[in-house]
């Protein structure tokens, strides 16, 4: 019975690769573990770095136009790479970088528009409230790599919704009326979840242990400050959970508790960090802030934060 389950498996493994005719796509992962591999060398010059850039003509554009953005410009127009580099930073570079190489992939596969940067914009904001919550709450892990472990997290469902559209709407309408997203995915995709056909992807790609444990959507939980692949796998969970609640109009203190012992959960705070992920986010391209807009994303965060104020008692007085 487990061998005829496993072949199921493989056959639409099989299929999916197929579809998304994976054997062109290596290449293009090349290129952005490249990025990853020369931005997380802390010996990296901004030269090597912008160097790595210059090799793909889309990506050095959006640099500048990122560059040059409202949100991060403080002088003069910016017009070289190394000066883009040098004037974000590595770390900010490294996730552009990245961000900007998987959302430009996937934009030439000519999937549904809408639904794409729908789940882009999710992921992008999951992975910058990530990075948030290492540095506010000094969480023991590089607050790079929970970015790229969180934005990667849901990287199953972003395939399914390019690829298989259709199915991604049933597996939706079956979740809007109760069933669980995991027992829709089973069904429709021969006993595979989203998370499953992620890290098979992620595998062929050749993406990092670690990125790949960071898809599992149940990790075991954190016992200890030292053990930084659960507080990753955590932090990516958490983060994705938190801003699809909110986009979904749940409310997220109900699945913030699972997550109690990461960090000290204060809603109104982590919600006032959601809020402002919107201009930081929706400067990365247009098909992200055409997404945020779709999402009424700042309207729902809002809206929510404005709940939990009127449900937070008042503060103590001032001796």
């Amino acid at each position: 019975m487990e061998q005829t389950a496993n072949l199921g498996r493989n056959q639409k493994l099989s299929e999916i690769f197929a579809k998304m005719n994976l054997s062109e796509l290596p290449a293009i992962s090349g290129h952005v573990n490249e990025v990853l591999k020369i931005t997380l060398n802390k010996r990296a010059s901004v030269t090597c770095v912008s160097a790595v850039i210059l090799k793909d003509y889309s990506l050095t554009n959006k640099i500048l136009q990122v560059a040059n953005s409202a949100y991060y410009l403080r002088g003069a127009h910016i017009s070289t790479i190394e000066r883009a580099v040098s004037t974000l930073g590595l770390d900010v570079v490294r996730e552009l970088a990245v961000s900007i190489s998987l959302i430009e992939e996937f934009l030439k596969s000519g999937g549904e528009k809408e639904g794409l940067s729908k789940q882009m914009a999710i992921s992008l904001l999951s992975a910058n409230l990530s990075k948030l919550l290492v540095q506010k709450y000094k969480i023991p892990v590089s607050p790079e790599e929970a970015y790229i472990c969180t934005l990667l997290h849901d990287l199953g469902r972003i395939i399914m919704t390019i690829y298989f559209p259709d199915v991604y709407r049933r597996i939706e309408a079956g979740t809007t009326r109760g069933s669980s997203e995991d027992a829709m995915c089973r069904l429709m995709f021969k006993q595979l979840t989203f998370s499953e056909i992620g890290q098979e992807i992620a595998c062929f790609w050749n993406f990092s242990g670690t990125i790949i444990a960071c898809m599992d959507p149940n990790p075991p939980e954190v016992e200890s400050s030292v053990d930084e692949l659960h507080i990753l796998q955590n932090l990516a969970v958490f983060s994705n959970l938190f801003i699809r609640d909110i986009c979904d109009k749940k409310p997220p203190h109900i699945m913030a508790r699972r997550f109690k012992d990461l960090f000290p959960i204060k809603m109104i705070p982590v919600l006032e960090m959601c809020i402002s992920l919107a201009d930081t986010v929706g400067s990365v391209s247009g098909v992200i802030r055409y997404g945020l807009t779709k999402l009424k994303y700042r309207s729902k965060c809002i809206d929510t934060a404005n709940k939990y104020r009127k449900k937070a008692p008042p503060p103590e007085p001032t001796p």
